[in-house]
C-alpha cells in the first residue's frame, strides 16, 4: 500500500478515537469520564473498525488534503454518520451493559466532522502559504484588480495566489453592488464600484499600490452599463482589461490564461460546450460542397467542416478574391485535405448542375446569398436571381446527384418580410421545404433542411466592422433609429449549431424541418454603438457623436425568428429549436418560380416584387423607389 495512503488512514483513525473520547468527556464531565474510562475504551475499540471500513469505502485516503474542498467536507460528513450510528447500535445491542448516552453519537458526529475537515483545511492553508512563498520568492508580481465578487472571482484569487507562471497579485476587487464595499474575499478587499474606478485607484495609490491590469469575471461582463463605464475608464487610464479564457473550477488546476475583452463578451454571448461526435459521423469521409464559401458564414462552414476530415471539400464562390482567400487558408491549415475551388455563381443553373455532376457531393451547404438590405432593395433583379432562383438551382442539382443532405442558410429577415432580401430568402425557404417533401414522395434519399438565424458578430458589411471604421475615422457613428434592435450570435457558434442541426435533421423522419437557432435576447444597435465607443476608451456623445439617419426602405425596428403560426419545439441540441415549414403545393410553387425567372430575364423589378408578394403573402412591396434612394452604406444599422 502507498505509505501516504496509510498515513492518512492512521491519522483519520486517531482523530476518530479522540472524537469518541471527547464526546464522552463533554457528556459526562471529567470525574465520570475518568471513572468509566475502561468502558469508554472498549466502546472506542468497537467503533474503530467500523470507522476504518467506512473511510476506506468513502475513499477519504484518496482525496488529497492539499486540495480539500466543500465536496470533500460533504463526504466526510456522510462518512462520519456511520461510526456515529455504530455508537447508538452498541448501546442498543449491549442492553445497557456498555452505556452510551443518547447525545454522545450527535456530539461525536460534530466533533469528528470538525476534526477530519479541520485538519485537512489547516494542511491546505499551510501548503498554499508555503507554496506561495516558494513560488514568488524574488519574483515581481503584477498588481491587478478583479472585477466581480462571485465564485469565479474567488477561484481566480486562489489561482493567482499560487500561480507562479502568471505572477499576478490580486490587490483589490471591484463590484457593481454598493453593499459589498468593504467586504473581503480570500483576504482581498472590495475597494470600489465599477463606476468609480478613478476613486478606487486614488485610494490604492495613497497606499503605494498601483494596479496595472483589471481582470473581468463572467458575472461582471453581464453588468451592463456599469461594466461599459469600467472598461472605458480603464482605457483612458491606460490600464489593460482582460478576462479569463476558460471557466475556472476547483477541479481544474491549470494556470490562469487571460484574453483581451472583446465585443462578444460584452454582448453576453456565453460560450457553449458542444459534443461534436455526431458531426464527425455526419461529415467525416464525405464529399462536401459549400456555396458562398468566401462569405462570413460560408468561410466558417469551410473551417469547421475541414476540421472534421471530409473526403473532399469544394469551395463554390463567385468572388475571385474571396475564393482565393479561403482556398489559401484551407490549403495552409489542412495540407492533406482534398480541396477544389470553383469560381461560379449559383444564379447560373448550367454551371451549378455541371459542377455538381462532376464533383458528386454527398453534403451541400448553401450559404451563397446577397444579404444587404439597402442594396438588394435597389437591385431586386439581382437579389431574386441569387437568393430565390439560385436556391432553386442548388436544390435541383443536389437532388440530381442524389446528395444525402442539402442545408439552406436562411435569415430572420425572411420572417414577415418587409424587404426584397427577406422575401427572396423566404422564397428560398419555401422551395427548400417543398423539395424535401418531393424527395421523400419520390423515394429519393436527399434531405433538404433549412436553418434560420439572425445577425452574426463581425460579418462582412455588418454594423460592427462599419462602426469600427467610423470610430477609426473619429466618428460620427451613424444609426438609422434609436430603437432599432437585432439578434446577434458569434459566427463560430452559429455555424456549429448549423452543423449540429444538420446532423440531427438528416436522421429525422419529420417532413420539411426548419431549424431556428436560439439567438438570446435582441440587442439595441444604439447600445452596441455605445459599447464599442467605450471599448475604445472613449465616451459616447462627448468624444464620438451618434447620428440618427432614419429607417431605410426595407428596414424595420426589430426582427423575429419565427412566424406567429410556427410552433417551435425543442430538439436534442441545446440552442436549436425546430418547426415545420408552411405547406405549399408544388405546382403553385413552380408557377411562381417560373414567373420569377421571367421577371429576372425581362429585368421587370415591379413584376418581381408582385410575384414575391404572391408567393410570400406576408410581404407587401413598397411603391416604386428611385434607384439609389438609400444605398448609402455609411448609414447601415
Amino acid at each position: 500500500m502507498n505509505y501516504r495512503f496509510l498515513a492518512v488512514i492512521v491519522a483519520d483513525l486517531i482523530m476518530t478515537a479522540a472524537a469518541v473520547m471527547i464526546s464522552f468527556f463533554l457528556r459526562w464531565g471529567a470525574a465520570e469520564f475518568w471513572a468509566r474510562l475502561d468502558v469508554i475504551s472498549l466502546v472506542c475499540a468497537m467503533v474503530m473498525p467500523v470507522a476504518g471500513v467506512t473511510y476506506w469505502v468513502a475513499r477519504l485516503h484518496r482525496r488529497p488534503w492539499k486540495f480539500v474542498s466543500i465536496t470533500d467536507v460533504t463526504t466526510i460528513a456522510f462518512a462520519s454518520l456511520v461510526p456515529a450510528v455504530a455508537l447508538a447500535v452498541i448501546d442498543f445491542v449491549s442492553g445497557g451493559a456498555l452505556l452510551v448516552p443518547r447525545t454522545v453519537p450527535a456530539i461525536f458526529w460534530l466533533v469528528q466532522v470538525f476534526a477530519l475537515s479541520g485538519a485537512r483545511t489547516l494542511y491546505r492553508a499551510y501548503r498554499s502559504r508555503r507554496n506561495e512563498r516558494k513560488a514568488f520568492q524574488g519574483v515581481y508580481r503584477v498588481p491587478v484588480l478583479i472585477a466581480g465578487t462571485g465564485y469565479e472571482a474567488e477561484q481566480l484569487i486562489r489561482r493567482l495566489q499560487r500561480d507562479a507562471v502568471t505572477a499576478m497579485q490580486p490587490v483589490g476587487l471591484l463590484t457593481s453592488k454598493p453593499r459589498q464595499l468593504g467586504e473581503r474575499i480570500q483576504d482581498v478587499p472590495v475597494v470600489g464600484l465599477f463606476t468609480e474606478l478613478e476613486q478606487a485607484l486614488e485610494d490604492l495609490h495613497a497606499r503605494s499600490i498601483k494596479p496595472r491590469r483589471i481582470i473581468l469575471t463572467s458575472d461582471s461582463l453581464r453588468a451592463g452599463d456599469a461594466v461599459d463605464h469600467l472598461i472605458g475608464a480603464a482605457q483612458r487610464l491606460g490600464i489593460a482589461t482582460l478576462r479569463s479564457s476558460r471557466v475556472l473550477t476547483e477541479a481544474s488546476q491549470d494556470p490562469v490564461q487571460l484574453a483581451p475583452i472583446s465585443l462578444d463578451d460584452l454582448l453576453g454571448r456565453s460560450t457553449r460546450d458542444f459534443d461534436l461526435t455526431s458531426l464527425r459521423t455526419f461529415i467525416t469521409g464525405r464529399r462536401v460542397v459549400v456555396t458562398g464559401a468566401g462569405g462570413s458564414i460560408g468561410s466558417e462552414l469551410c473551417r469547421q467542416i475541414a476540421a472534421m476530415e471530409p473526403a473532399a471539400l469544394m469551395l463554390f464562390e463567385q468572388s475571385e478574391f474571396a475564393l482565393y482567400s479561403i482556398a489559401k487558408e484551407m490549403r495552409r491549415r489542412h495540407k492533406d485535405l482534398t480541396l477544389e475551388a470553383h469560381l461560379g455563381s449559383v444564379a447560373d443553373p448550367t454551371d451549378v448542375l455541371d459542377t455538381f455532376r462532376e464533383f458528386r457531393p454527398e453534403l451541400v451547404f448553401h450559404a451563397a446569398a446577397l444579404k444587404h438590405v439597402d442594396i438588394t432593395e435597389q437591385h431586386p433583379v439581382a437579389a431574386t436571381h441569387t437568393n430565390a432562383l439560385g436556391t432553386r438551382y442548388v436544390a435541383e442539382a443536389a437532388m440530381q446527384v442524389d446528395a444525402a443532405c442539402a442545408v439552406f442558410i436562411s435569415t430572420d429577415k425572411a420572417v414577415n418580410p418587409v424587404s426584397v432580401l427577406g422575401a427572396s430568402k423566404r422564397a428560398g425557404e419555401l422551395y427548400w421545404a417543398t423539395s424535401d417533401r418531393l424527395s421523400r414522395e419520390m423515394g429519393r434519399r436527399t434531405r433538404f433542411l433549412a436553418v434560420r438565424f439572425g445577425n452574426v458578430l463581425g460579418s462582412s458589411g455588418s454594423v460592427i466592422p462599419l462602426f469600427a471604421e467610423q470610430l477609426k475615422a473619429g466618428g460620427p457613428i451613424t444609426i438609422t433609429h434609436p430603437e432599432v434592435e437585432r439578434y446577434f450570435m458569434t459566427i463560430s457558434e452559429a455555424v456549429t449549431l448549423v452543423l449540429l442541426a444538420s446532423a440531427e435533421g438528416v436522421k429525422s423522419t419529420e417532413s420539411s424541418p426548419l431549424y431556428v437557432l436560439d439567438m438570446g435576447k435582441p440587442v439595441k444597435i444604439l447600445d452596441l454603438a455605445r459599447r464599442m465607443i467605450r471599448l475604445a476608451g472613449l465616451e459616447p456623445d462627448r468624444d464620438i457623436d451618434i447620428v440618427f439617419t432614419g429607417l431605410r426602405p426595407g428596414e424595420r425596428l426589430s426582427e423575429a425568428l419565427e412566424y406567429t403560426g410556427e410552433e417551435l419545439r425543442p430538439t436534442a441540441i441545446a440552442g436549436v429549436q425546430a418547426t415545420d415549414s408552411r405547406p405549399i403545393e408544388a405546382r403553385i410553387l413552380q408557377a411562381h418560380f417560373a414567373a420569377l425567372e421571367e421577371g429576372v430575364a425581362k429585368r421587370d423589378e415591379e413584376g418581381l416584387r408582385r410575384t414575391l408578394s404572391a408567393l410570400v403573402p406576408e410581404y407587401r412591396p413598397p411603391r416604386s423607389l428611385p434607384r439609389g434612394a438609400s444605398a448609402d452604406l455609411r448609414h447601415s444599422a
